[in-house]
C-alpha cells in the first residue's frame, strides 16, 4: 500500500480536472494540488474525442443566452442564477483555454477567434478557397473550434504551474472523518496496488455515466458518481440522464441532423415536422416518434443523408479544412468516418444511448453537500441545474461540453483550494480503508464465474430501449427497476482475475447505482418537460416546478424535492390560460 498526502486532491485528468487543478494552484500557490488520473492525464476522458467545438457568446448578449436557454432548452427547470454566472464568463473561458493550450483554438489572420454558428449555411468561398457562411442570429451564442490534441498542452501548463500528477491510479471510494472528507482510496490499474490519499478536500472530475453503449462516450463510466453516492452526497435531476444520438447498427458512431431526414419504412419523413422552430440540437420528440413508428409497425427507420440540411456545416467542420484549420482533428475524424461508414450496409438508423447521467448535486461554487467534496465537469452538470430539463452536454447546445467542463473546473478549483486553507486534515480510519478493499477486491477473492463483458450487456438491455429511458411510462419504469434489482443480486457472481477486470466490476456497480437512481427519479416526475417525456403524463406542469433529489441514507435511496424558486428568477413560464 502506498500513501500520498496533499491539500487538494483532484480526481480526473481531462479538461474539468485540469482546469480545476490549474486555477486552484495559480490562485492559491501555497496550496498543494495533486491530480490523479485512472489512465493518462491529457489523454483521458471525452474532451479530446468530440467535435472540439466550444460555446462562446461572441457578439451576442449573455442575458439573451440565459433567456433563450431557459425558455427553449431548460424549460424553466434551470437554476437561472447558475446559468447566468456560466454565460457571463463563457468568453473568458475560451481565452483561458487558448492560453493553457498554447494557442490551440483556431483563429483568423488578425488573431481573433474564428467562430461559426450552429446551423450556419454556406454562402460561397473567400479568396483563400475557404468556405464562407451566413451567421444566423437565431442562436445567441457562437462556437470556436479547438485542435483535438490541445489537452496535452494543458497538462504541460498544469505541471509548470506546480500541479503534481499521478497517472494510472483509479480512485474508487472516498474517505471521511465524521461528516467531512478526509481523502480517497484508489488502485493502480496495472498492479492492483492500493493507494491511500490523505487530503483536506477532494474534487471529483470523473465524468458522467454513459453505460458503455456508444463508443465515443464510453470513457464515462460513473465511478466518481458511485463513490460520491456511497459517501452520502445528495443527487439532483437524476431523471435527465438519458441522452441519445442517432447511429447505424453497422458501426455505432453518431450521426448529427438525422431528425431532419428521418423516414419510416413507408417512405414518410416523420422527423422533419418535429424540427420546426427553435431546434439547436437533437430533439427528444423525434426519438419518441421513432419509438411510436416502430411500435406501430412502421419500422425500421431510415436516415436519408441527402435530405439533411446540416451536411454542408458538418462537412466543413469535421474531417475537413474547408473552414477551420485543425490537421490533427481532421485526421482523427477522417479515420473515424472511413472506418465507420465503410462498414455501413444500409441507411437504417437506430437510437444509440449516450446516457450522460450527471446527477451529483453542487451549489454555485461547485461544492457538494459533503464538506470538503467538490465536483466539476460532466459528473455534476445535471446536479448543478444549470442546463435545466435536458441531459448534460451537449444538452441540446453543441459546444457546451467543453465550455461547462472548463467553466466548472475554474470555479470549483479555487473554491476547493480556499476551503483547504481553512481546514485541518481529517482523520484516516483504517477500518474504512479495509472495508473499501474488501468491496473492491471481492470479485477476485470470491472467484465469481460471470465475466465482466458478459454482464454489461444485461445492463444495456435495460438502459438502451427508448421505451425505458426516453419515452417513459410508469409500467416500463417499474419493470426496469425490478430488473436492476435482480442485477444488483447477480453482480455478486461477477469474477475478476486481474486489475483490468476488477475495475470493470467496479464500473458495473457504478452503472447499477446510476441506473437505479435514474429510474427511481423518473417515477417521481409526473409530467413531460424538455428531454423528459412520459407517455402517461404528456403535458408540462408549471403549477409547481420541482427539482427531485436522491440521497443514500443507510443504504436506502431516499427521495426528496426542492421547489424551483421561479418567483425569484427573471424568466417565468407563460401563465396558463383557459
Amino acid at each position: 500500500m502506498a500513501n500520498y498526502k496533499t491539500d487538494l486532491l483532484v480526481v480526473g485528468g481531462s479538461l474539468a480536472g485540469l482546469a480545476a487543478a490549474i486555477t486552484a494552484k495559480e490562485e492559491n500557490p501555497e496550496v498543494e494540488v495533486l491530480l490523479v488520473e485512472k489512465y493518462t492525464t491529457g489523454y483521458a476522458g471525452k474532451a479530446n474525442r468530440g467535435a472540439g467545438i466550444m460555446d462562446m457568446i461572441g457578439e451576442s448578449d449573455p442575458e439573451d443566452y440565459v433567456k433563450y436557454h431557459t425558455h427553449y432548452i431548460g424549460e424553466y427547470l434551470n437554476d437561472q442564477d447558475a446559468l447566468r454566472q456560466y454565460a457571463n464568463t463563457l468568453d473568458d473561458g475560451v481565452a483561458l483555454l487558448d492560453k493553457w493550450s498554447n494557442g490551440k483554438i483556431n483563429k483568423n489572420e488578425d488573431g481573433s477567434f474564428k467562430t461559426l454558428k450552429w446551423l450556419a449555411q454556406i454562402t460561397g468561398e473567400d479568396e483563400n478557397g475557404k468556405r464562407t457562411f451566413d451567421e444566423p442570429d437565431h442562436f445567441p451564442w457562437t462556437l470556436v473550434c479547438v485542435e483535438l490534441d490541445y489537452l496535452i498542452n494543458v497538462r504541460r501548463y498544469a505541471m509548470k504551474a506546480g500541479v503534481k500528477i499521478v497517472d494510472r491510479v483509479g480512485v474508487v471510494d472516498l474517505l471521511k472523518d465524521g461528516d467531512r472528507i478526509s481523502g480517497a482510496v484508489g488502485y493502480h490499474i496495472d498492479t492492483e496496488e492500493q493507494i491511500v490519499f490523505e487530503a483536506k478536500a477532494v474534487l471529483l472530475a470523473t465524468g458522467s455515466q454513459n453505460y458503455r453503449v456508444m463508443p465515443m462516450w464510453s470513457p464515462g463510466r460513473g465511478e466518481g458518481l458511485a463513490a460520491a453516492w456511497r459517501a452520502g452526497a445528495q443527487f439532483r435531476n437524476c431523471e435527465f440522464g438519458s441522452f441519445y444520438n442517432w447511429t447505424s447498427p453497422d458501426h455505432f458512431e453518431s450521426n448529427m441532423g438525422v431528425e431532419f431526414a428521418l423516414f419510416n419504412d413507408k417512405g414518410v419523413n416523420v422527423g422533419l415536422p418535429l424540427c420546426q422552430g427553435e431546434h439547436p440540437d437533437v430533439d427528444a420528440r423525434s426519438l419518441a416518434e421513432c419509438y411510436k413508428q416502430v411500435m406501430a409497425g412502421n419500422g425500421p427507420m431510415h436516415y436519408r443523408i441527402q435530405d439533411n440540411p446540416l451536411m454542408p456545416y458538418l462537412s466543413s467542420v469535421l474531417a475537413s479544412d474547408s473552414y477551420f484549420d485543425r490537421p490533427y482533428a481532421d485526421d482523427f475524424w477522417g479515420r473515424l468516418f472511413f472506418n465507420a461508414f465503410s462498414q455501413q450496409l444500409s441507411d437504417i438508423c437506430i437510437p444509440g444511448l449516450i446516457g450522460e447521467f450527471s446527477g451529483l448535486k453542487v451549489d454555485h461554487n461547485f461544492a457538494t453537500t459533503i464538506p470538503g467534496l467538490y465536483a466539476a465537469g460532466d459528473i455534476c452538470y445535471g446536479g448543478s441545474a444549470t442546463a435545466g430539463a435536458v441531459p448534460p452536454p451537449p444538452g441540446r447546445v453543441r459546444g457546451s461540453g467543453l465550455a461547462f467542463a472548463q467553466y466548472s473546473g475554474r470555479v470549483a478549483g479555487p473554491k476547493a483550494a480556499e476551503y483547504c486553507k481553512n481546514a485541518a486534515q481529517g482523520a484516516i480510519n483504517d477500518a474504512d480503508i479495509k472495508a473499501i478493499d474488501e468491496r473492491f477486491m471481492a470479485p477476485k477473492k470470491n472467484g465469481g464465474s460471470v465475466k465482466v463483458m458478459d454482464f454489461i450487456p444485461e445492463i444495456h438491455k435495460v438502459m438502451q430501449p427508448l421505451g425505458n429511458s426516453l419515452y417513459r411510462h410508469e409500467d416500463r419504469i417499474q419493470k426496469a427497476i425490478d430488473r436492476i434489482e435482480e442485477l444488483k443480486v447477480k453482480v455478486n457472481e461477477v469474477g475478476a482475475e486481474d486489475a483490468h477486470n476488477l475495475f470493470g466490476a467496479n464500473e458495473i456497480q457504478s452503472m447499477l447505482i446510476c441506473a437505479e437512481l435514474f429510474f427511481r427519479s423518473s417515477l417521481l416526475r409526473k409530467e413531460s418537460r424538455g428531454w423528459f417525456l412520459r407517455e402517461d403524463y404528456p403535458d408540462r406542469d408549471d403549477s409547481v416546478i420541482k427539482w427531485y433529489t436522491m440521497q443514500n441514507v443507510n443504504g436506502e435511496m431516499v427521495s426528496g424535492e426542492e421547489i424551483v424558486p421561479i418567483d425569484q428568477y427573471t424568466y417565468k413560464p407563460a401563465p396558463i390560460t383557459d
